[in-house]
């Protein structure tokens, strides 16, 4: 009776030793859903995943033409989708495009520039695919490569590959990404954190109306040149005063790169270039000063009036 009572107890004392080991590695250990939403708060920055062209090729046709370039855009853009990232559509974006006079008619030649502007996406990334068979079998090159939308810096580069006797195109593609999309993706996150550090990239240009019977050499009855006015508050209200100030024409100002935030400082909701563009126009109006604005993907067009 008495060995009894003892296996009993040990029985019940190697129990509870795995229980508490178990509970403590549970509790040490990040699920997958908490990792992910953290994630999806960090990469605020929206993502495009395009087609590579080459000089000559249409980004409107790569896709039709290469059913390779298709699987492989989709398959990226899939990733993003899974790990909670902000994604924007490019066939999508491309199909408004192609029904936009204003794309099909006037702007051929900057079809892909204006694609990209007007998607509202910080970052791009370009989709490449090289597929070669011999009698040893099937070689696949994927390429990717990302792209702030605004400066054209480029933020990651990674190539995959696979080699297999198949012919299934989409496992092989598959195949090749999966040998680099950790390290692609976790290599953007880096530069999305660097984004909510810096501020997202912006162009501002200052247009004078035909009519305006000011100039930006104009003083203003504050005392101020106008184009001092302008200077002095974009410096001031870019994120941690980050402007680039490109030159100043007859009848242009123009700053090739703004950073304004991904948050409002003060209420921490996500913040816009139209918000950016309503205190611009607020602040030149206090100055009697009479603008009105255009906002255009990433870019704003402040015209002065007066």
């Amino acid at each position: 009776m008495r060995i009894f009572q003892t296996h009993y107890i040990t029985q019940l004392v190697v129990l509870l030793m795995i229980f508490i080991i178990s509970s403590s590695t549970l509790a040490q250990a990040p699920s997958i859903a908490g990792t992910r939403s953290d994630e999806s708060v960090r990469a605020a920055a929206k993502i495009m995943v395009i087609p590579y062209n080459k000089q000559n090729e249409d980004i409107r046709t790569v896709l039709d033409e290469n059913p390779y370039i298709r699987t492989a855009v989709s398959k990226v853009k899939e990733a993003f989708d899974q790990r909670g990232w902000s994604t924007v559509d490019f066939v999508a974006n491309l199909r408004a495009a192609q029904a936009n006079s204003a794309f099909t008619v006037d702007r051929q030649s900057n079809f892909k520039s204006d694609l990209l502007t007007t998607s509202g996406a910080d970052f791009y990334v370009q989709v490449d695919v090289q597929l070669t068979t011999d009698e040893t079998g099937t070689n696949t090159v994927l390429n990717l490569t990302a792209f702030e939308t605004h400066t054209g810096a480029s933020f990651s580069n990674k190539t995959g590959t696979s080699k297999f006797v198949s012919n299934d195109y989409e496992k092989l593609i598959s195949k090749a990404f999966d040998r680099i999309q950790e390290e692609f993706l976790n290599t953007l996150m880096v530069k999305t954190d660097e984004i909510r550090e810096i501020g997202r990239a912006t162009i501002v240009e200052f247009n004078l109306d035909e009519n305006a019977t000011i100039d930006f050499d104009s003083a203003l009855d504050s005392g101020e040149y106008l184009n001092e006015l302008i200077e002095d508050w974009i410096s001031t209200n870019a994120y941690k005063g980050r402007a680039n100030l490109t030159g100043i024409l007859d009848n242009k100002m123009l700053f090739d790169e703004v950073r304004i935030p991904l948050y409002d400082q003060e209420t921490n909701k996500p913040y816009n270039l139209n918000r950016f563009a309503t205190e611009v126009i607020r602040y030149l109006r206090s100055k009697g000063v009479q603008a009105s604005r255009n906002i255009h993907g990433q870019k704003m067009y402040v015209t002065i009036k007066q």
